[in-house]
């Protein structure tokens, strides 16, 4: 058997795939995305299938040929909701987020009015022009491009609301973003409008290229693929506890704003709670008591601050009085706060004296 460079390219993402589920397996994630996740890797060598056959080469079972598009809609989704709970602490589970996948399924019924004779033939080259009469052959996975695309935008915009929140939901930033997974999702975004654009090229005959199919699976299951591989990795995220419609809406009373305001500040110094390393502010009201969206709201309107800023400034202040009443260098003071950089703590605290007059 000779085998192609799209051959040697699917076989090599089968030795991906098997690996990360050996890898899921030892695992043994327990955690709330888990279930999606593993459904999500299952679908992928579904998803996979017309590459099997034709491989494989058995042409007894070509009347299965073009009948799995549906599963790359269906892998995203799952992606989808095994992604929302690491960005929200209450994540909301929407239907209408499977509409694209029933929307895919019922076009991927329609493959099974082609004769099984003429898909034979695509197992040797892909079907290219006369849209007219071969549509059921191009309709799914054109949907199913779309309906990627269409996730994979969902996922990325609701990662960039989480990372544009982080700092009004946690202190040490750093720990907490998802860029790995972000990038990841960006280039499937991107994949999945290439492959629009190769479907649609076949389907009106803009060129002649055979294996068209080929490689619009494995632009498809490369993306899905790095996806699963980054989501088998632990995240280390901070899930937002806000109600973001009233946050947006940032409204809040003067008494509010001055009462929740006192009161974390008190919390603050009676737990000390600007020495927690890690600290976000869903363990910071859940100790004290108090309102996550109120706190996050009130901080923005009365000076400005995030929570982040708002914890940083007791930091900055219990590393000056360390300063100025003990001989403890400004390096043990970074790592007694859980700073990875002197630096960072000698110039950030040169700009908070400086601002509020004082010197050292």
């Amino acid at each position: 058997m000779i085998f192609s460079i799209q051959d040697y390219c699917v076989l090599m993402l089968l030795v991906i795939y098997l690996l990360s589920l050996g890898f899921f397996v030892r695992q043994q994630k327990r955690d709330s995305g888990a279930g999606w996740v593993l459904a999500a890797l299952l679908c992928w060598p579904l998803f996979m299938n017309d590459e099997w056959l034709r491989m494989s080469g058995l042409n007894e079972l070509a009347v299965l040929y073009g009948l799995s598009d549906i599963f790359a809609v269906i892998g995203i989704t799952c992606c989808y909701r095994a992604i929302k709970p690491l960005l929200y602490l209450r994540p909301s589970a929407k239907k209408r987020l499977w509409l694209p996948a029933g929307f895919t399924a019922l076009l991927q019924i329609t493959a099974l009015l082609i004769p099984a004779a003429e898909k034979q033939t695509w197992l040797l080259a892909s079907p290219i022009g006369d849209p007219l009469v071969l549509w059921p052959a191009y309709a799914a996975p054109l949907v199913a491009g779309f309906s990627v695309l269409l996730i994979g935008i969902l996922i990325t915009e609701h990662m960039q609301t989480y990372h544009r929140h982080l700092p009004e939901q946690a202190v040490d930033i750093r720990e907490f973003k998802v860029t790995g997974l972000a990038s990841v999702m960006g280039i499937t975004v991107g994949i999945a409008f290439m492959s629009i654009l190769l479907v649609t090229a076949a389907t009106f005959g803009f060129f002649q290229l055979a294996a068209w199919e080929s490689y619009y699976h494995l632009m498809l299951g490369a993306a899905l693929l790095s996806v699963l591989t980054s989501l088998l990795f632990t995240q280390n995220t901070s899930p937002s506890p806000f109600d973001h419609d009233r946050l947006d809406e940032g409204k809040a009373t003067p008494y509010e704003i001055s009462s929740i305001i006192s009161k974390a500040e008190r919390h603050t110094i009676d737990s000390k709670a600007y020495k927690i390393r890690g600290l976000t502010i869903a363990d910071f009201c859940d100790e004290a008591e108090l309102d996550a969206t109120t706190l996050a709201i009130s901080l923005r309107v009365s000076d400005k601050k995030s929570f982040r800023r708002f914890i940083y400034h007791f930091r900055l202040e219990y590393a000056k009085k360390v300063l100025l009443r003990t001989d403890t260098k400004v390096a043990a003071i970074a790592k007694r706060l859980g700073l990875n950089s002197e630096k960072f703590l000698s110039d950030y605290l040169v700009k908070h004296l400086t601002k509020n007059g004082s010197v050292l």
